[in-house]
């Protein structure tokens, strides 16, 4: 009887070793990667991103585009707010003013509910003024992504100080095809300037290009006209010299009469 009882306990014991049996016990494959099929995982990953980054990098550029469209749209919204309580007059830029809070940066801020931004996204500058804000707390900013057309400036008059004949909106032939506010280049020399000097542009277009960021979205800037619009444009399309320019008040081409 003894010896019965212990064949049938080695029964038991060999009978939980069996896979699949109740109490058996099963030692599952190893889950690691191969060496091979982290390669082959690596290689489809790059290949994925080799396709795919072209698009991400144009859906960027594009998304950069249509935020500094917006922001120039909603500077022109400020502008045409202020207008009427100023008599139609532009507001000036910051050069030449007594009141260093009257110049048009800080002007338009009172004259939204949403907080203006003087910047584009495509700016390699990343440090910006903040103008509901004292600019003496933040002196390493950069002033402006854009520039106001010193041609249009009440207090400048071509290349000196005086009373500017196109200071008042009315006074401008034609609002719709003069701009008042470019994209300034994102260079030392234009880091605390709020506008620029069409005026001295008498010579080739090569030379003019260089007081415009004319290439920012990728051949083209964005401009605000006097009229409130906001139009991306390559360069040559707005200024012809010598000849008819989107930045001379009295040369401003007529617009295309709709067909």
């Amino acid at each position: 009887m003894r010896r019965g009882s212990c064949q049938l306990e080695r029964w038991r014991r060999n009978l939980r070793g069996v896979p699949g049996r109740p109490g058996g016990r099963y030692r599952r494959p190893s889950q690691a990667f191969t060496l091979i099929e982290l390669l082959v995982v690596i290689s489809i990953i790059a290949v994925l991103m080799a396709v795919l980054m072209p698009s991400l990098n144009r859906a960027r550029k594009q998304a950069q585009k249509i935020a500094c469209q917006s922001n120039l749209r909603q500077i022109g919204i400020a502008l045409q707010t202020y207008l009427p309580d100023s008599g139609y007059r532009l507001p000036p830029s910051s050069c030449h003013i007594r009141d260093p809070n009257e110049h048009w940066l800080r002007v338009l801020t009172r004259y939204t509910k949403e907080k203006l931004l003087f910047r584009c996204a495509s700016d390699k500058d990343k440090e910006f003024v903040d103008w509901s804000k004292p600019l003496n707390q933040q002196k390493n900013a950069r002033y402006s992504s854009f520039a106001i057309n010193g041609l249009l400036d009440p207090i400048h008059y071509r290349y000196g100080v005086g009373p500017n004949r196109y200071n008042c909106v009315n006074s401008i032939r034609r609002p719709m095809s003069c701009i008042w506010i470019s994209e300034a280049p994102d260079t030392d020399s234009f880091r605390l300037a709020d506008h620029i000097h069409p005026e001295t542009w008498e010579g080739s277009v090569d030379y003019a290009k260089q007081y415009v960021a004319w290439d920012r979205h990728q051949g083209v800037s964005h401009y605000l006209f006097a009229d409130g619009h906001v139009e991306g444009l390559k360069f040559e399309q707005t200024y012809e010299y010598p000849g008819i320019c989107n930045w001379y008040p009295e040369t401003a081409p007529k617009w295309p009469e709709n067909p």
